[in-house]
């Protein structure tokens, strides 16, 4: 687990026992599934907003805030997750060392034979914007994300419409012809 997912289970779970009452049941319940939630969309997030950079291979390219929601009894009733990506241009240019967001090499590495036909990614295939592929990560595990989706209630035909690769795709080019990405 990730040092800001912990940091933000343990404050968390320390808001849900100061707050709900000794003798409501219900609202830790209820707390201890809004937590579980936010838990549930780290992966979804890290997949879709972390990438390899030089210094860390699992490098947040996002902002995250999260706000908790009380009722005036002061018991935590719901809580809103705001993200928002520092890196847009990662998406089409990396310095040669890095790596695009996680979720295009979960996809590559862990779509079914049937996935790919279905998502347009022919096997073996390169991608310009997927730059290192050779690196395995621990990062890269397709399962997790999906089973995330899955509880936050993303259902298989939906994330079936999110990996599927539509149009066409042309080469870009990065930088202004001395190797150094534009930015």
């Amino acid at each position: 687990m990730r040092q800001q997912t912990w940091t933000s289970r343990c404050l968390m779970k320390f808001y849900a026992v100061v707050a709900a009452s000794p003798t409501s049941w219900e609202s830790h319940e209820i707390a201890e599934r809004i937590e579980q939630r936010i838990l549930n969309s780290n992966p979804v997030m890290e997949a879709f907003g972390n990438a390899g950079t030089l210094r860390n291979n699992n490098s947040s390219r996002f902002g995250k805030f999260i706000q908790l929601q009380l009722n005036r009894a002061q018991q935590m009733t719901g809580a809103a997750v705001q993200t928002y990506l520092l890196e847009k241009t990662r998406v089409a240019c990396q310095a040669s060392s890095e790596r695009n967001f996680h979720i295009f090499y979960q996809i590559c590495k862990g779509a079914s034979a049937d996935e790919r036909l279905q998502w347009h990614l022919p096997e073996g295939a390169t991608f310009s914007w997927l730059p290192n592929p050779e690196r395995t990560l621990e990062e890269d595990c397709f399962e997790v994300t999906r089973e995330a989706m899955l509880h936050l209630g993303i259902d298989a035909p939906t994330q079936n419409n999110i990996f599927q690769v539509r149009g066409k795709a042309t080469p870009l080019t990065c930088g202004s012809g001395d190797g150094q990405p534009v930015l």
